[in-house]
């Protein structure tokens, strides 16, 4: 018994080291994502001042206009730009090197808040894991899977079906290991 009690014990460490990691994390995403935010504002406000500097470093080579891609989703080249919107698209068309960063960037904050709430959600894991008792709980169990499940879609959905993929069977994979430890949990505490 000494030796699960220790065993126990450096799972519940290591989930308090997680957890802060995660909280850390947490603080890194949500700062980037105001950051983030903040530029892609100043820049679509300022796009009067900036847009003839972005087509001078355009001119100049040093400024590829492109495609531009916020967090692997391709936005598109900004000539293939439109808007139903006649005051939207009035400013595409006067300001399209201005507006596509600044819509690139607020992307990323975006981008941003998903990864925020990705390890919001991984901290709260840890910190059940840490407090409970029984570590393969329902509790547990279903936060291990909302993260798992999370993460597979913005994997499928920013780097393409492989990764999707591949984040599905580990999420199927986690999820019969957890069971397992669960099943196994509660034939150890029925034959006590």
């Amino acid at each position: 018994m000494n030796e699960e009690n220790i065993k126990i014990a450096k799972i519940k460490k290591s989930c308090h080291i997680g957890k802060i990691v995660s909280n850390i994390m947490c603080i890194i995403t949500i700062v980037g994502c105001v950051c983030s935010a903040v530029a892609g504002i100043a820049i679509f406000a300022s796009r009067a001042e900036t847009e003839p500097q972005l087509a001078a470093l355009v001119e100049e080579g040093k400024f590829d206009e492109g495609k531009f891609n916020s967090v692997y989703i391709d936005l598109g080249s900004p000539e293939e730009w439109h808007s139903d919107i006649p005051a939207l698209q009035n400013i595409i068309d006067e300001y399209p090197h201005s507006f596509s960063i600044s819509t690139s960037v607020l992307f990323m904050a975006g981008a941003l808040v998903l990864a925020a709430v990705m390890t919001k959600l991984i901290s709260k894991a840890f910190e059940t894991i840490e407090k409970e008792e029984t570590p393969f709980s329902d509790k547990v169990i279903k936060k291990v899977l909302i993260v798992m499940i999370f993460a597979s879609v913005i994997l499928f959905m920013t780097s393409g079906m492989a990764l999707g993929v591949l984040g599905g069977l580990t999420t199927w994979v986690v999820y019969s290991v957890l069971d397992y430890g669960k099943t196994l949990q509660v034939q150890s505490d029925e034959t006590l």
